[in-house]
């Protein structure tokens, strides 16, 4: 939800005042030792060889994205609102050698592929929708990012009725082979009379995968991440306008809802329920709550269907399965967003920070990687940010040749 901006006396949104804005020493030490004092558990790569063990104590590497951590501009902006303390690679790899809590990453080594569930609507024929982003080039770019086997499964459906007319019952089920079902799943909803949209509340939306993969999901796959053109919520928030993606580290499962991330959607930051499609496209999704919306909106979205950021912010969702937390160090994909706006800033890449934790804990080739995800991004027809990589990739070059 945002407002409108609140400044202080010297015109400026701060940082919460909690949080403490990293210096360059700060993010220097937090970027780690080279070499590397700690090498990672053998047990990391028993069924997936590190294909470049040289490149974690290769600072060229790991080139800073040369924009730090943006400032807040608004009031509900992520670090104006959360005081995020950052994790270090030190943080890192002692969350991942820990044997005790949830996450417990080193004793589920054994899985590698990562499992995309698109999760789709009985009113939509249980189909992957045609105005959806296409699976494949989803399953091509997270194999490009992490390095890693992917496998689309068989849709999950969510199945709506009404005991009277503002409660809805969500059923939320899966299929095999499309005739046997596998589970069933009541799943919390909300609906509005006047419009007659509907929302599924996220978290049990993650309850009813958690349940899947526990009880369906074999040996080899690491995870599973949840894709959506349904809207979703978040219900234990009773103020919750809407909520695009949320993992469950431990579970190792995530999902995001594209149906908010498209270029002419116009919504109040108060009423979930109160949004159109504009003729053209913007990066500017809200209007003003009092006065509404000052152009025609209809009620049906164009063809395009989603911003290019948030095509890929469905990706590095998957991150937190791995055990990433926020950034705080630079400009990344995986800093916090406090509403959409932020989120439709956030860039594709990761830092070099993020990307020593990846490697660390997948082995990659950091060069290898580039040309992937730079290749993939090209086929998806996102050039901007295809171009990145290979600069980025021609930057490590010649770092490497000094």
């Amino acid at each position: 939800m945002v407002k409108k901006r609140k400044r202080h006396d010297d015109g400026n949104v701060r940082f919460h005042r909690d949080f403490q804005e990293p210096t360059d020493e700060d993010r220097a030490a937090a970027l780690g030792d080279f070499p590397m004092t700690e090498q990672q558990p053998d047990a990391l790569f028993q069924c997936t060889p590190c294909a470049s063990k040289e490149d974690l104590d290769d600072s060229s590497l790991y080139l800073p994205t040369r924009t730090k951590i943006p400032k807040p501009t608004f009031e509900l902006d992520w670090l104006a609102k959360i005081p995020e303390e950052g994790q270090s690679l030190r943080d890192y790899i002692r969350l991942l050698k820990s044997r005790s809590g949830r996450m417990k990453p080193i004793a589920n080594a054994i899985g590698t592929t990562i499992c995309l569930l698109p999760i789709v609507s009985s009113a939509d024929q249980r189909q992957w929708p045609n105005h959806a982003p296409q699976l494949e080039s989803l399953a091509s770019l997270t194999r490009a990012f992490y390095q890693r086997p992917v496998k689309l499964l068989d849709p999950a459906t969510i199945d709506v009725t009404f005991s009277h007319k503002t409660k809805p019952i969500m059923r939320f089920y899966y299929n095999k082979e499309h005739t046997q079902i596998l589970g069933r799943h009541k799943i919390k909803g909300r609906r509005n009379v006047t419009t007659e949209r509907s929302q599924c509340d996220l978290i049990s939306t993650l309850d009813a995968m958690s349940w899947y993969r526990r009880n369906h999901s074999t040996e080899e796959n690491f995870c599973i991440m949840g894709m959506t053109m349904e809207d979703l919520y978040e219900g234990s928030d009773s103020k919750s306008l809407f909520c695009a993606r949320m993992a469950f580290g431990g579970d190792k499962v995530a999902a995001f809802s594209f149906h908010r991330c498209r270029p002419h959607l116009r919504m109040s930051p108060l009423e979930w329920w109160n949004y159109g499609y504009s003729k053209r496209s913007g990066r500017y999704s809200y209007f003003d709550s009092e006065k509404g919306p000052t152009i025609s909106l209809s009620r049906e979205p164009p063809g395009m269907p989603t911003k290019g950021g948030l095509l890929e912010y469905n990706v590095g969702v998957v991150s937190y399965s791995y055990g990433l937390d926020h950034c705080i160090y630079y400009k990344c994909l995986m800093m916090g967003s406090g509403h959409l706006v932020e989120d439709f800033e956030t860039p594709l890449f990761v830092c070099g920070m993020c990307l020593r934790k990846l490697q660390w804990r997948l082995g990659f080739s950091v060069e290898q990687r580039y040309r992937d995800v730079a290749s993939s991004l090209k086929e998806m027809s996102l050039s901007s940010e295809a171009g990145w990589h290979r600069r980025q990739l021609g930057l490590v070059k010649k770092q490497r040749e000094k």
